[in-house]
Formats: structure tokens, C-alpha cells, sequence
């Protein structure tokens, strides 16, 4: 038995469905939401908590940087003082749905959504950017004044949303893990609000799950989604009330969800032949090829 809550809750590597079978038949993938508030904006040009910020820049921001030669790698910031504070994304937010999203911005599907995403911070090498889709959707935001979410945490409304999923389901005992298993604390549903489980509930608590673990929350780092996992019945109690969208995991989906069967290889056979392309030794004997 493959025993998850033993510091191994997220599916990492593998098939989504076949980590969790010895618990759960059914997994969710759930986007963490777009949205926009009530409020004038200053800053058009950044509508993401990230940043990409020079090493000048971090060096004002992290002592230690000044210790150490500037490294050949985009360095992002998250002092973006003027995204939204937890309240005013829980007053006055409105979410704005990926689909939505995905028609504004003229991509062609929820899959390069994802990638513009994790292109826009800088979380994947450079052979798997997709610069021309993170481009298509920061003009489209912009111009609609639309915030993007955060990446590798519960965002504001997706807690809200996973708040009243508990209620549902009459699960108020939940347990609360931290990314890397060092905390464990408990909640009791029925004796915190909503808005004081959003509070509760902090931004690197990686799991969420009832104490009998028939449903569970979890994320990881730089991703814009999260699984939802249970049996079938309660995924439909869930669908029901449309409070998270996504969509339902089958039998071959993994976390790189986003690219089709094969494309990631296919781009790391490229970025190998790259590499022994430009480590190749050239000698004089091989002038002609100039002229080809």
C-alpha cells in the first residue's frame, strides 16, 4: 500500500489517479483563479504578485546576495506592494475563469494558459518557455484589468471555495500540512469563520484534508492549479455547487498535464542536441560549412 500521508501527498512523477488508488478513485485538477476588484489600478504593467527584478535589485532585497558573483539566471521578486491584500480579494474579488481567460487572450486551450503561466515567472528552462503565449496573456489582462494568480499556494478564493467544500460534505475536523511536513495543525470549522480559515490557512501549507482523509487538498510549488481528491460521489456533491473549475483526472494524467504524449521528450531530445552542437569542437578543416 502505497501510503501517501508518510510525506508523500503530492504525485510528483506518475499518473495522477495511480498515486492515490489506495485512497481515492477520483482526482480533480483545480485552477487557481483569475480575478479582478474593485479598485483602480496604478500599475498596469505588473498584475502578478511576481516580478522580474535585476540583481542589483535582490541585493537591496537579500543580504546575502552581495556575497556572491551575479548568477546567469532570471531572478523574480514578490514585493509587489500593490497586489491585493487577502480582504480585499475576499470582499471584493471576482473571479475570472481560465476559459474566459483562454478566449480574451486568443490562446488555444487551457494547457497553453499553463504554460504562459509558468513561462511569466520563470519556472521552467528555457527550452519549455512559451514567451509569445505569456505575451498574448499580459496583453489580454491588461487591457481587462485582470489580476493572475499565485503560484504553489491556496489563493484567496480557492480557500474560500475549498472552506465551504468542507462544510458541504460536513467535514469541519481538517488537518493542515505545511510543504515540507515539518507542521501539522487542526481546524475546527465550526468554530472559525471563513474569512479566519483563509487567514489559518498560510501560503507554503501545501495539505489540506479531513481527519477520516476522504477528501484532500494538495498543491506544489510553481504550479497554477491543485488536486482535489475523494471518491466518486463526493466529487459529484462538489461539481454540483461549480465552486472550483478543471477538470476530472483519467487514468493516464500527470502533472505535466499540459503537454501532450511525448512533447516533453521531444523538446528534451532538442535542448541535448543543442547542447552537443554548441560544445562541439570546430576546427579549420571545417570552413565550408560557412558557405552552405
Amino acid at each position: 500500500m502505497n501510503d501517501i500521508f508518510n510525506k508523500n501527498i503530492y504525485p510528483h512523477e506518475g499518473k495522477i489517479k495511480e498515486h492515490y488508488k489506495d485512497f481515492y478513485d477520483t482526482v480533480f485538477v483545480a485552477f487557481l483563479p483569475f480575478f479582478q476588484i474593485d479598485r483602480q489600478l496604478v500599475d498596469k504593467i505588473n498584475l502578478k504578485k511576481s516580478r522580474q527584478i535585476t540583481f542589483e535589485e535582490a541585493k537591496q532585497e537579500m543580504e546575502f546576495l552581495k556575497e556572491i558573483p551575479e548568477p546567469n539566471a532570471k531572478i523574480y521578486s514578490y514585493s509587489n506592494n500593490e497586489y491585493p491584500t487577502d480582504e480585499e480579494i475576499y470582499k471584493s474579488g471576482k473571479i475570472i475563469t481560465w476559459d474566459t481567460v483562454v478566449k480574451g487572450a486568443r490562446l488555444a486551450d487551457n494547457s497553453e494558459l499553463n504554460k504562459a503561466l509558468r513561462t511569466s515567472i520563470g519556472a521552467v528552462r528555457k527550452i519549455f518557455q512559451r514567451p509569445e503565449l505569456t505575451d498574448k496573456l499580459n496583453n489580454y489582462t491588461e487591457s481587462k484589468n485582470i489580476w493572475h494568480p499565485t503560484e504553489g499556494g491556496f489563493d484567496t478564493l480557492s480557500k474560500k471555495a475549498i472552506y465551504k467544500t468542507f462544510k458541504r460534505l460536513s467535514k469541519t475536523q481538517i488537518v493542515v500540512t505545511d510543504e515540507f511536513y515539518e507542521t501539522t495543525s487542526s481546524l475546527d470549522l465550526d468554530k472559525i469563520t471563513e474569512f479566519e480559515f483563509i487567514e489559518k490557512v498560510s501560503y507554503k501549507d501545501y495539505y489540506l484534508y479531513s481527519t477520516d482523509k476522504e477528501i484532500l487538498f494538495a498543491i506544489e510549488w510553481d504550479s497554477f492549479f491543485f488536486l482535489i481528491a475523494t471518491d466518486n460521489e463526493k466529487m459529484k456533491q462538489i461539481n454540483e455547487v461549480n465552486l472550483f473549475e478543471g477538470f476530472i483526472c483519467n487514468d493516464q494524467t500527470q502533472h505535466e498535464w499540459d503537454y501532450k504524449e511525448g512533447e516533453l521528450q521531444e523538446l528534451l531530445d532538442i535542448e541535448e542536441k543543442q547542447k552537443i552542437q554548441t560544445t562541439q569542437p570546430t576546427t579549420q578543416k571545417q570552413w565550408w560549412k560557412f558557405w552552405n
